[in-house]
C-alpha cells in the first residue's frame, strides 16, 4: 500500500512540473519530456505523457501494479521563462539523485512563492514599455509617455484579471487604454505617436509566444504547434483592433 501511494507522488509530482511548465510558455516538446524522465524515475515499466496546448494526460502503469492515470486541463497561459527554468532545474536534480521526490513536490508546490510580486511586473512591463520608446528612436519625452502608457496597461491587466476577460479582450482592452493614452498625451505634451505606441505595445506583443508555437512545429508537434500560432495571431488582431479603436475615440486618426 505504501508503493501505491508513493507511485502516486511520482505521478503527481511530474504532473504538477508539467504543468508550471505549460501554464508558463515551455515548448510541448519539452514538457513531455520532462514529465517521462520524472516518471521513469519510479522504474515502473510504462510512463506515458500526452500533452496538448490546453492539457496534460499521463499514466503510469506496470504489470505488477494497478494503472494510474491523471487528466489536467490547463485554462489560462502566459510567459514566465524564469518559471520554466527553475522547474526544469528541479526535474535534473530529482532525476540525478540529488533531491527526493517528497523534496520535489515540495519545491514544485511552492514555487509560487519564489516568483516575481505584482510590483516588480508591473515595473517591467513599465519599464519595456519605457525602454523600447527609446530603441526605437523615441526622445525622453517619448519614453516618459510610453511609461505612463505602461501604467495603463498594468491597470488594464489588473482590471481583465478582476472581472475574468479571456486574453483577447485582456489584450483589446490594454491596446485601447495605450493608444488613446498616446493620443491624449500628444495634445499635451510634444512627442511622436507612433513611437510611443510602438514601444507601448512590446509588453504585451506574443512575440516569445511565436517563437516557441514554431520551435513546436519543428519537433514535429504540428497540433500544438498550429494551436499557439493561432493563439498568437488572435493576440496580434486583439493589439490591432485595440489601438485601433484608442485612436478613432481620441481622434488620433486625424492628426
Amino acid at each position: 500500500m505504501e508503493e501505491k501511494k508513493d507511485y502516486k507522488l511520482y505521478l503527481d509530482t511530474a504532473t504538477l512540473a508539467g504543468k508550471l511548465m505549460l501554464q508558463n510558455g515551455a515548448e510541448i516538446y519539452r514538457v513531455e519530456d520532462t514529465i517521462q524522465r520524472m516518471l521513469a524515475v519510479s522504474g515502473l515499466k510504462t510512463a506515458e505523457a500526452y500533452v496538448t496546448a490546453t492539457g496534460i494526460m499521463v499514466t503510469l502503469d506496470d504489470p505488477k501494479e494497478d494503472s494510474m492515470t491523471v487528466i489536467k486541463r490547463i485554462p489560462s497561459r502566459g510567459t514566465d521563462l524564469n518559471t520554466v527554468s527553475i522547474v526544469n532545474d528541479i526535474s535534473r536534480k530529482f532525476c540525478s539523485g540529488q533531491m527526493t521526490l517528497k523534496e520535489a513536490f515540495h519545491d514544485l508546490k511552492h514555487l509560487d512563492s519564489r516568483q516575481y510580486t505584482e510590483f516588480q511586473k508591473a515595473l517591467g512591463v513599465i519599464g519595456v514599455a519605457l525602454f523600447f520608446a527609446l530603441v526605437f528612436g523615441g526622445s525622453w519625452r517619448d519614453a516618459l509617455a510610453a511609461g505612463i502608457d505602461g501604467v495603463l496597461i498594468v491597470l488594464a491587466l489588473r482590471f481583465s484579471k478582476w472581472l475574468s476577460l479571456n486574453a483577447f479582450m485582456e489584450t483589446m482592452l490594454s491596446s485601447v487604454l495605450l493608444a488613446a493614452g498616446a493620443v491624449v498625451m500628444s495634445r499635451l505634451i510634444d512627442i511622436n505617436v507612433d513611437t510611443v505606441i510602438i514601444g507601448a505595445i512590446m509588453p504585451i506583443v506574443p512575440g516569445a509566444a511565436f517563437t516557441i508555437a514554431i520551435r513546436d512545429t519543428l519537433q514535429g508537434d504540428y497540433v500544438a504547434g498550429s494551436a499557439k500560432v493561432l493563439e498568437s495571431l488572435i493576440k496580434v488582431a486583439a493589439i490591432v483592433v485595440g489601438a485601433g479603436l484608442g485612436m478613432i475615440m481620441t481622434g488620433g486618426f486625424h492628426l
